[in-house]
């Protein structure tokens, strides 16, 4: 009964966790893009000009007119009670100054307690204002100097910004985030299970012994790695414009490398409680110590040189980039790290296990050798 208790909790940690985290991550993503962002506006100057700039704000789908304040400071208190994330700011005599070659300012106020929300909102804004600044223009140069239409729109755009985002054009945050934090979710449970996995009252050559193991959980990984990867490109559109080969490969030697980590703490540790505390303080905080949330380049030098040692480093992005941008910048260098990090502790756990042996026996041979003195 215990063993089959042993084999639910592997099970459940490496395939049921993982695939439901996957579904409901992938499902909570799945508008793709953050949307009806709430937002308050000052209408400073209450013109026809400033009430369409409001309307294009309202019209487009990243942001929800909720409020309309009667001071600009009054968007900072509702920001600051959540009631809204983004605040647009009209300033008084918008219009006449504009017509006056005053240059007005439409200030943008953003909640930068909220990074991902500001992010995507600034950049909404910044088309949205863009594109409200040319109209405007068009529209005084029309009525200051008498110009038809075609002519005022020629000179306003003489000089032409385009922006053009490649490989995730719409920001889509199941494109960005889920792929590293599947596998950051297989990784968790995968090493869990392996380092309670060593049964302490069975005993064959200690290379194959250990060596079973880890290519068990290597294959368990593997396939809970391909399955959940399947998921996110057949049930929540993820695009996969790489290799399969390449994929297939890259999951493998990643499953080996924290299967072989998971077997040397099990070898290490002999409590399996203890044990699994061990790995998941070293895995859980993976997917930010290397960069994938947020980039390594940012980071202290400390956290710089420890995360580029961190196995999932060397899977994450690439899977990302794999299912993404259709490649992998330095595939070859990053399937041997994996395969070292293996060796390495697979040796490891081998020596470890085998000094312990000899302990265990010395020791019984001492109790076996002495002798008690009877008066």
């Amino acid at each position: 009964m215990n063993k089959i208790k042993k084999y639910i909790m592997a099970f459940n940690l490496i395939f049921i966790t993982p695939l439901l985290v996957n579904i409901m991550l992938c499902y909570m993503f799945s508008d793709h893009q953050l949307k009806e962002t709430p937002t308050a506006v000052y209408l400073g100057d209450n013109t026809q000009l400033s009430r369409s700039i409001v309307s294009y704000f309202d019209d487009n789908e990243t942001f929800d007119v909720k409020y309309y304040v009667d001071s600009p400071y009054d968007i900072e208190k509702l920001i600051a009670q959540n009631k809204v994330k983004f605040g647009l700011v009209i300033p008084d005599n918008f219009y006449k100054d504009l017509k006056q070659y005053k240059s007005p300012t439409i200030l943008t106020v953003y909640d930068g307690s909220q990074l991902a929300t500001t992010s995507f909102a600034k950049a909404q804004a910044a088309q949205t204002l863009m594109t409200i600044k040319g109209g405007a223009l068009v529209k005084v140069l029309q009525a200051k100097l008498n110009l038809p239409f075609d002519q005022a729109k020629k000179i306003v755009s003489s000089i032409s910004i385009q922006t053009r985002m490649l490989f995730n054009p719409t920001r889509n945050y199941t494109n960005y985030l889920m792929p590293g934090f599947m596998a950051a979710i297989v990784q968790a449970g995968l090493v869990i299970a392996s380092s309670v996995s060593i049964d302490r009252e069975k005993r064959r050559s200690m290379a194959t012994y250990l060596g079973s193991k880890i290519l068990v959980y290597t294959t368990l990984g593997f396939i809970s790695l391909m399955l959940n990867i399947y998921i996110q490109i057949n049930v929540f559109d993820v695009p996969f414009r790489g290799s399969i080969k390449q994929l297939m490969i890259l999951s493998c030697v990643f499953s080996m490398a924290v299967s072989t980590i998971g077997i040397f703490i099990s070898s290490v540790v002999w409590d399996k409680i203890k044990a699994s505390q061990a790995a998941a303080v070293l895995f859980l905080p993976n997917t930010i110590m290397i960069g994938y949330t947020y980039p390594l380049i940012g980071m202290a030098d400390g956290y710089k040189f420890v995360g580029k040692y961190i196995p999932l480093y060397h899977y994450a992005d690439n899977l990302r980039d794999l299912m993404i941008k259709g490649y992998i910048l330095n595939y070859a260098k990053d399937i041997r790290y994996l395969l070292f990090v293996s060796l390495i502790f697979f040796t490891v756990a081998i020596l470890v296990e085998i000094l312990r042996e000899n302990r265990v026996k010395k020791k019984k041979s001492l109790g076996e050798g002495e002798t008690v003195e009877i008066n």
